[in-house]
């Protein structure tokens, strides 16, 4: 920034800074929506099924985004938010996505599993895997939140946080472990669903399972792709945009997904 001239660039930051406003809410509408229409299919699916732990952990991917959504606009809205408070509050809603990044992978990648009938070899080299990929990308996401800069609210009545700079590359780091994790269960689905199409199984069982298996799978790994090349080459404040969206439309995704089989 110019010492002599800040005011073009603290225009840029604030423009940046309201147009991520409007994407968090953009998203943040597009989940509440998407459990507006699911919610008769959940309550059939779901909530009157028999209490067990993929139950319970759907439940608690399914709605602990509303907790974090609420986060998400106060940080987006409210009105004289230091600086102090921001990064605090930030690591606060750090953890939380951290905990619904973990449940939301864990639902298709037991699925996965079960898939494989639970096949024994795959019940030791999968949560080890899952815990490499899922805790490096904890790390990597304290890390970014950790190198993210909040400046005090540059008026009277600015609404939200101000940050200020931020180290997009570890979100590129994340989107990069999300494509080889998304790989690595894109394959194992593609395999025994090939077997059953050959073998001509049952039709149900292949369009539920396998195919909508093959095709979140393969969405999350195009999505990550693009999300890659858009932080690399978005300006360095620019990047946050495109961090929201996909996020949210992994929870949905997610939560869909696991609705599909009625589990």
């Amino acid at each position: 920034m110019s010492d002599a001239n800040p005011i073009p660039y603290l225009f840029d930051l604030l423009s940046v800074t309201r147009l991520v406003t409007n994407f968090n809410v953009m998203a943040s509408t597009m989940y509440i929506w998407d459990y507006i229409l699911a919610f008769s299919m959940e309550v059939d699916l779901i909530w009157k099924s028999k209490w067990s732990f993929m139950k319970g952990l759907y439940l608690f991917q399914r709605y602990l985004p509303f907790l974090e959504i609420t986060g998400i606009l106060y940080y987006a809205t409210g009105v004289g938010l230091t600086k102090t408070f921001c990064r605090n509050f930030s690591f606060g809603g750090a953890v939380i996505s951290g905990l619904r990044i973990i449940a939301s992978e864990m639902i298709p990648t037991l699925r996965t599993w079960a898939v494989w009938n639970r096949n024994r070899h795959l019940s030791i080299i999968l949560p080890i895997l899952f815990i490499l990929v899922e805790g490096s990308s904890l790390v990597i996401m304290g890390i970014y939140f950790n190198s993210v800069k909040y400046n005090d609210p540059p008026y009277p009545g600015f609404k939200g946080c101000f940050p200020t700079n931020a180290h997009k590359y570890d979100l590129v780091f994340m989107s990069a472990l999300a494509i080889i994790w998304d790989s690595l269960m894109l394959t194992l689905m593609l395999i025994p669903g090939i077997r059953a199409f050959r073998s001509g199984g049952n039709s149900d069982l292949v369009n539920t399972v396998y195919r909508d298996g093959v095709i979140y799978y393969l969405y999350l790994f195009v999505l990550s792709f693009i999300n890659i090349i858009v932080l690399a080459t978005l300006p360095n404040q620019q990047f946050l945009l495109i961090a929201v969206s996909p996020l949210n439309t992994h929870k949905s995704c997610s939560s869909r997904y696991s609705r599909s089989d009625g589990r």
